[in-house]
């Protein structure tokens, strides 16, 4: 008995071991020869234009709405701000590669762990340049693995970024999905967490 225990007690160990070693696997995706070491989001890059887009928010059951505008300031700065349907400011926030820092948040939405996933995101949402690991071919599609294990997705037709996937090296997080009709703007953005109940969506306002 004690010896068929302690069989069982290795067995467990090794797929305990083995699924905790197991990377995240894109499905039927083929790992191809890298020619660029840097991969860029060009959605939010222009420092001429003001980014406005209006804003749906799922969490937890509760839906807010409200205006999201983005200003990239420099080569590595953008400043996002968040406001209601009037006007009234709900967050902002100013984000680099190495830096973040809030300007204002509302009360409400004054708690940590609210806030570091909105950092979390948009730092990945306005990131413009971003390190190359690997590539992969999928179809249509060019696949870029980078150092923190997200992944970008590019239509093969249009050029476009169309998805990033951030894992957790095992396993999908969230999901960032662009509808675009050109490679510097997109209209349409959803932002799909699995971990937790989160969606955002942002619509491009027409002036």
């Amino acid at each position: 008995m004690q010896k068929l225990m302690m069989r069982y007690l290795l067995i467990s160990t090794f797929f305990c071991l083995f699924l905790s070693c197991k990377s995240y696997q894109i499905p039927d995706a083929v790992e191809t020869e890298n020619s660029t070491s840097v991969v860029q989001n060009q959605y939010f890059s222009d420092e001429a234009l003001d980014y406005v887009y209006k804003t749906h928010i799922e969490i937890y059951g509760n839906d807010m709405s409200g205006i999201f505008i983005v200003k990239r300031i420099n080569d590595s700065l953008h400043r996002m701000v968040l406001t209601t349907d009037f006007g009234n400011k709900l967050l902002d926030f100013e984000i680099s590669e190495n830096s973040f820092k809030v300007n204002y948040v509302f009360d409400k939405l004054d708690k940590k762990i609210i806030i570091n996933t909105l950092r979390d995101d948009f730092s990945t949402l306005l990131q413009v340049n971003n390190s190359v690991l690997k590539k992969y071919n999928r179809n249509n599609e060019s696949i870029y693995q980078t150092e923190n294990n997200h992944y970008y997705y590019f239509d093969l037709i249009s050029n476009n970024l169309s998805k990033i996937i951030k894992t957790n090296k095992r396993k999908e997080k969230v999901i960032f999905t662009f509808n675009s009709k050109k490679t510097t703007f997109a209209e349409n953005i959803t932002i799909q967490h699995h971990n937790i109940k989160l969606k955002i969506e942002l619509n491009q306002i027409i002036n």
